[in-house]
């Protein structure tokens, strides 16, 4: 029995002999890719959900760890909701359409049609407008008027 032991830790260290021989390009380590979907789920009224293409949210409100979504559905805009965060959001939305206004909105430039500062009002593509009480900095205001 104790010959068997000998031979097992024999094999284990000509494995490991072996091991340490081979040279850090042989080694293969896959990369790993970040996989987006092409549809979002949102919660409609509860327990009723609907998928949505990233083109088809307007504009996005932050609360705590949910989010209330201006989408398109149909020929409507509606208002929906998702658990999530707006920085969570971000990582799956395509980041040239869309832009954090400050850490409660965010816009889809593609439905963006102008601001209005001193009335607070975010207007919208075909007549919508959304009020924005919170802060939105200059820099941010310039950038989206382009």
């Amino acid at each position: 029995m104790n010959s068997n032991l000998n031979l097992n830790n024999n094999n284990i260290k000509q494995a490991f002999n072996q091991l340490s021989l081979v040279s850090k390009a042989d080694i293969i380590v896959p990369e790993l890719t970040v996989v987006t979907t092409s549809l979002l789920r949102f919660e409609e009224k509860r327990e009723r959900y609907i998928w949505v293409h990233p083109e088809e949210i307007f504009f996005v409100i932050s609360s705590d760890h949910y989010i209330k979504a201006l989408i398109q559905s149909g020929n409507q805009k509606k208002w929906m909701t998702r658990h999530c965060t707006i920085k969570e959001l971000l990582t799956t939305l395509p980041a040239e359409n869309f832009i954090r206004l400050n850490k409660f909105y965010l816009l889809n430039r593609n439905h963006y049609s102008g601001i209005d500062e001193r009335e607070k009002m975010l207007y919208l593509l075909n007549d919508f407008s959304v009020p924005v009480p919170h802060r939105i900095s200059r820099f941010i205001i310039e950038m989206i008027k382009k």
